[in-house]
């Protein structure tokens, strides 16, 4: 149950040092960046005489190429696409930010030019095969374009119409003031290809009408002259003159292509470095000559981030407060530390919320816990193997998902071997199993024992989620609620007088259960005076803040709220039982199927299907119903999930 100790690291440092020091930082990936200035005024004062430099502040060449990083980047990214090249941020690089500019100007002056002419030959080529397609659906092979072109007293179009709008224009045809001719059709964009002749007169009515009807202009280039056939003959050879075009400037642009990614990938991380630095200096804190950094640290990578900073300068102070020094003023972000069996867990316990620095890690507890109620609701030795196997085949694409799977199907299969279930078939279908095992208590035809069995281990974790609440609570100093309220100390006492209640009155144990009655009763007292008693406990004044009246209205309505929910407590794990049950009926139901059928494949092909639906559909009933005992019934007692994801500063990869 562990998180991740941390400590404020505040850097004073000269000024002239700035962005070698914070470079070093953001490839260290280790520091959480806090920006809360109340005590950078104090660091100002006490270290601005001691740090000093002795250069004068002057705008170098760097100074002013960076304020012009964002262009930078965009022309890399330009250069970068026209190579077919994604840039990703690398680990290991060896240029300085003058030298990447240096690189990122080779490109351009070698590649730039060659990168435009080869996009424009590109979006040539296109507009030519569609020409080259529209030609070959036209169908009329006496048009003359040059003729038509020449025509003195009438104007034309070429053009396409939908399908649908072709309808529109044959209604039309008697109020057009024009030659209209079908000469074709485009099948694969089911569109007709019409020509249209006019007056030039009629020219601005002519093109209202067309383009109500959504009328696509098709322009032939007036170099290509002549009649159908010649101007087709002209389009394939400007084709043929464009694709070696695109073949000689595809040698140049692509060749070398994993060299060039690598320097990309080079120059790209210099410039995301560069842009990271900026916006961390646009937030910190100066003095004449110094400038200071706070961020929360990992305890233990406190000389390994000094060890960075005196790498590039001796120039400058470093002070560190651990988390309790701090105390409430400020509350350090969350890492949390399982080891490999837990850290799959970990996943599904943030999508509850992130345990804050203070609280304990629910993570383990999670862990064993959800496992154990899988096991018992769903034990069984082979289907366990099924889940298992899924697993592993997970692993290359979803490692969590994988390795809570095979969890799962880990103590599915322990439990499915307590149970003596192997693919639904049951103990006595299986002989090899110890005799102890057969007929137990925990038989599916015990059902009593199975679901008391269930409230016990429901008892059992609701004690333990009752300690760590208390734990937490009085972590923070929070009384109230550690020991008065109804997830405090007596708030557990309350819970098991209720559990000890109802055993008394089933004489498994010889005390009357008046007397659990009567601290029942005490302590819903207790809780009610919650607030007065935290007071009076901690010397405060007045016992009860605001109307009295409505505090104990307020009161009680949370003691009988506490009441139902400690009662709904224990009764909802009777659940796991009654999947367990559920689990041995459900097949039971597919084997006494199977058994009506005189053919064997039918009998195999049922069993097959009852598997297969325990699997899916129950399997994932029971992840649920796990998921919703941890969620509502335990995490309320003891978590919040109100932590500081731990955001150390980092380029981000891609």
């Amino acid at each position: 149950m562990a998180i991740e100790k941390m400590i404020m690291f505040n850097l004073v440092a000269a000024q002239e040092e700035e962005h070698k020091i914070l470079e070093q930082l953001v490839l260290s990936e280790k520091m959480h960046l806090n920006f809360d200035q109340d005590n950078n005024h104090y660091l100002t004062r006490q270290y601005e005489t001691m740090i000093t430099h002795n250069k004068i502040k002057t705008e170098t060449e760097e100074i002013k190429l960076l304020k012009n990083i964002d262009i930078l980047s965009e022309n890399l990214m330009d250069i970068a696409q026209g190579m077919d090249i994604n840039p990703q941020i690398i680990n290991d690089f060896n240029l300085n930010f003058l030298e990447a500019k240096k690189e990122l100007d080779k490109f351009q002056d070698k590649y730039k030019e060659n990168i435009y002419l080869l996009k424009r030959k590109l979006e040539l080529r296109k507009k030519l095969l569609f020409i080259s397609h529209v030609l070959e659906s036209i169908n009329k092979q006496h048009i003359n374009f040059t003729e038509l072109r020449d025509l003195e007293f009438f104007e034309y179009q070429i053009g396409l119409l939908s399908y649908e709008n072709r309808l529109q224009i044959k209604k039309n045809y008697e109020n057009i003031s024009a030659i209209v001719i079908h000469v074709g059709n485009v099948e694969d964009l089911k569109e007709a290809i019409y020509i249209i002749a006019y007056p030039k007169k009629f020219t601005n009515e002519t093109n209202q009408l067309l383009k109500s009807l959504n009328w696509q202009p098709f322009v032939i280039p007036d170099e290509f002259q002549g009649n159908l056939g010649q101007v087709k003959q002209e389009v394939d050879i400007a084709l043929t003159e464009v694709d070696k075009e695109i073949n000689d400037l595809d040698a140049i642009v692509y060749s070398d292509k994993e060299v060039k990614q690598a320097v990309i990938n080079a120059i790209f991380t210099r410039f995301e470095l560069e842009k990271k630095i900026q916006d961390i200096q646009t937030k910190l804190m100066r003095g004449d000559n110094i400038f200071i950094l706070n961020a929360w640290i990992p305890e233990k990578d406190k000389d390994f981030i000094e060890e960075k900073i005196a790498s590039v300068t001796d120039k400058y102070v470093v002070v560190t407060k651990t988390a309790e020094e701090i105390g409430t003023k400020e509350m350090p972000p969350t890492i949390l530390k399982n080891n490999r069996f837990f850290k799959p867990f970990e996943t599904i316990v943030q999508l509850y919320g992130l345990p804050s620095y203070n609280e304990i890690d629910p993570t383990p507890f999670f862990a064993i816990t959800f496992c154990l109620m899988f096991g018992i609701m769903f034990g069984d030795i082979g289907q366990g193997s099924v889940y298992f196997l899924i697993g592993i085949a997970l692993l290359k694409k979803n490692q969590v998902a994988g390795n809570i799977l095979m969890r799962l199907g880990g103590f599915s299969m322990a439990f499915g071997l307590f149970y003596g279930s192997l693919f639904g078939l049951e103990q006595h279908q299986l002989p090899w199993l110890p005799s102890a095992l057969k007929g137990g208590p925990l038989s599916p035809v015990n059902i009593m024992p199975i679901l008391m069995c269930g409230v016990a281990f429901g008892v059992t974790v609701l004690s333990v989620s009752y300690i760590f609440g208390i734990l937490n609570s009085l972590r923070h100093g929070d009384i109230e609620h550690g020991i008065f309220g109804s997830h405090g100390i007596i708030g557990y006492i309350f819970f098991m007088s209720i559990i000890l209640t109802g055993v008394s009155i089933f004489g498994v144990i010889p005390i009357s259960p008046w007397v659990f009655i009567l601290v029942m009763v005490a302590t819903i007292i207790i809780m009610i005076f919650k607030e007065p008693l935290t007071h009076l406990a901690q010397g405060k004044k007045p016992l009860i803040k605001g109307e009295v009246g409505e505090y104990f209205v307020e009161s009680c309505f949370e003691a009988l709220e506490t009441v139902l929910a400690a009662l709904s407590n224990a009764i909802s794990f009777i659940r796991v039982g009654a999947f367990a049950l559920n689990h041995a009926g459900l097949f039971l139901a597919f084997l006494v199927m199977s058994e009506m059928m005189n053919n064997i494949v039918l009998k195999m092909l049922i069993l097959v299907i009852g598997n297969v639906l325990i699997l899916t559909l129950e399997g994932l009933i029971v992840f649920i119903q796990g998921l919703r005992l941890q969620y509502y019934e335990m995490f309320s007692k003891y978590f919040s999930g109100e932590g500081i994801p731990y955001k150390a500063v980092k380029l981000s990869k891609n």
